[in-house]
């Protein structure tokens, strides 16, 4: 039900209806709210107190959503009624007007009368004696509802009235009407945001509640009694009360600004229970209340097993040997195990030497080959399967020995090394920069088109080398020495510079490419491994006619490296490569001496 309210004065009747029962509802206390400065309609009357609100719990509620039904569960007057027959307590809320006086702004009820005080209601609101409204019933009105009856439409942000709400308790009896003055709050809306908060007076200081218990969990069944410890922070007054969901555990523990810290004993049942501690502000308190909770778990025993441990087999590291046991259940009413490990440990030690699944009515079965003879003395124990409701065991001490074989085949088995060097590839010439391949002069061709000299790179071709004098003074060609192990194929490759006359002319240089090898013949030292046939040669001829310096090609053996002979058969020895060197140059070439490189590469 919903009366309009012009002042008040009028409807004193209405609001003396009689009230509905204390109904639940509400949630956890919320935070608080933004609490502004003190609203300037203030100093325009002085109201007997303030009004906090609670949810069903009796936590303080300080903010909540405006479309819900009513602002709280109870609302309670900060201070007792001191005029004689008041019984009812009725919420109303108004809507400040920048000019009007409070006493003529439009409002309405959020609700009907109800009855105080309200006995019934969780602590601290049943035990106040001061007036208490049930807000949460059928008959409440949301703050959206009573909004779009009654909008703030002020929107200055500096005159103190804009998105503010006046909320009044106001008492009544019985033959007597409603009392003039009442019990005042403000309240912020922020309707973009669906939310309202305690704007003034303003309560901001929260709590937190701790909830231990001691002895810690988990227990295992039957559990030893258990102290539950609630501890608010900062120490705040109030009550604190515990739960195991909806019921309460003991009695409700008062708790001072100088001792935050509650208690009570309870037995934990089997299983997993979730304990809560609420603290609830005293009545009047800036304070905002908390609750903490705790998961309790007290596991049921687990059935104790026995482990039998039997021994068979053995006589020497040739012959193995088979354990053999069996996990029971020895708890009534029993089970049969089928699933865990046994592992077995020798003469004390702490790490198994051998492990096997248990399998169909607790039977399990090892083998095991001991490497030499001597004295066992073996224990057997058994590990549950992850959550198995059995506990662990092991078996008593078989003890037995293991006898060295007898020698029949006696082995003395005995280790040689021996190390294979790489070795080596290596190609060479004769020829250094204190002793260059001269070509001589070089010669006009008969046709004039451009300048060409050729030297063969042996100074003897009828010398060919007897075993044992390879290479020698008087050969000079390519020399291809190979050590390598492994019969490794080897490739030999060559690339030529460009020449320069060292002047930096542009005709001061003849390019690589103008270089040419040719006429290449192995040269094969008889004895060596490496025979005819075994080394494939690759002549590569000089440009012809011969291109300019700065010609990108590859042609002879300008650019990257060419290759001029290679051996897939793959024996080691010594060969030696003769052929020709050729240099063409074009006709616009300087006068001059012109110095180059060829590199010769071998890769095995």
């Amino acid at each position: 039900m919903k009366v309009r309210v012009r002042s008040l004065a009028v409807g004193a009747v209405a609001l003396a209806m009689a009230g509905a029962g204390v109904l639940a509802g509400g949630g956890a206390a919320l935070a608080a709210g933004g609490g502004g400065p003190t609203p300037p309609w203030q100093s325009q009357f002085t109201p007997n107190g303030s009004i906090t609100f609670y949810n069903a719990q009796g936590q303080v509620v300080t903010g909540g959503s405006i479309t819900a039904s009513g602002l709280a569960a109870y609302a309670v007057a900060s201070t007792p009624d001191t005029r004689s027959g008041d019984t009812k307590a009725t919420l109303q809320m108004f809507t400040p007007v920048n000019g009007v006086a409070p006493g003529a702004w439009t409002g309405a009820t959020m609700g009907i009368a109800t009855t105080y005080p309200i006995t019934t209601a969780p602590a601290p609101v049943g035990t106040t004696a001061n007036p208490v409204n049930n807000n949460l019933n059928s008959f409440s009105e949301s703050i959206a509802t009573y909004i779009n009856g009654n909008p703030n439409n002020d929107t200055s942000t500096t005159d103190g009235y804009a998105g503010l709400y006046d909320v009044r308790l106001a008492v009544s009896g019985l033959g007597i009407g409603t009392e003039a003055t009442y019990w005042d709050t403000v309240i912020s809306v922020n309707q973009a945001a669906g939310t309202w908060s305690v704007d003034y007076p303003n309560w901001t200081q929260n709590t937190t509640t701790t909830l231990t218990a001691t002895p810690p969990s988990p227990q295992t069944a039957p559990a030893s009694q258990t102290t539950l410890t609630a501890t608010v922070a900062p120490a705040t007054a109030g009550t604190v009360s515990f739960w195991n969901g909806s019921t309460q555990v003991g009695t409700t523990q008062t708790v001072t600004a100088t001792n935050g810290v509650a208690t009570v004993t309870t037995t934990p049942p089997a299983g997993t229970t979730p304990y809560q501690a609420i603290f609830t502000p005293a009545v009047g308190s800036s304070d905002i209340g908390s609750s903490g909770t705790l998961s309790y778990v007290v596991n049921t025993p687990k059935d104790a097993t026995s482990t039998t441990l039997a021994q068979s087999g053995g006589g020497g590291p040739a012959g193995p040997v088979t354990f053999t046991g069996t996990v029971t259940d020895t708890t009534t009413p029993s089970t049969t195990i089928t699933s865990g490990t046994v592992s077995l440990y020798d003469n004390g030690s702490t790490t198994a030497f051998a492990s096997g699944a248990v399998g169909s009515g607790g039977n399990y079965s090892i083998n095991f080959t001991y490497s030499s003879a001597g004295s066992h003395s073996v224990v057997a124990t058994f590990v549950p399967a992850s959550g198995a409701n059995f506990a662990g065991s092991s078996s008593s001490a078989v003890t037995f020995t293991e006898a060295a074989p007898a020698c029949t085949t006696c082995n003395d088995v005995q280790t040689i090394t021996g190390t294979i060097p790489a070795g080596t590839i290596s190609i060479s010439t004769p020829y250094t920069p204190a002793n260059p391949l001269n070509l001589g002069t070089l010669a006009l061709t008969p046709d004039g088109s451009y300048f060409t000299a050729s030297a063969k790179l042996d100074a003897n071709a009828s010398n060919v080398p007897t075993a044992g004098q390879y290479p020698n003074t008087t050969f000079n060609g390519i020399t291809v020495v190979d050590t390598q192990s492994g019969s490794l194929p080897w490739t030999a490759s060559a690339a030529a510079s460009n020449l320069s006359d060292g002047t930096g002319h542009a005709t001061g240089a003849i390019s690589g490419e103008n270089v040419g090898l040719t006429g290449l013949t192995p040269v094969l030292v008889p004895g060596n491994a490496i025979v005819a046939g075994d080394v494939t040669v690759t002549n590569q001829s000089a440009a012809t006619p011969p291109v300019a310096p700065t010609d990108p090609g590859s042609a002879g053996l300008g650019g990257s490296p060419h290759v001029i002979a290679s051996d897939s058969a793959q024996p080691t020895g010594t060969v030696g490569i003769n052929g020709t060197v050729t240099l063409n140059a074009p006709t616009s070439t300087e006068a001059g001496i012109f110095t180059g490189t060829i590199t010769f590469t071998i890769a095995g």
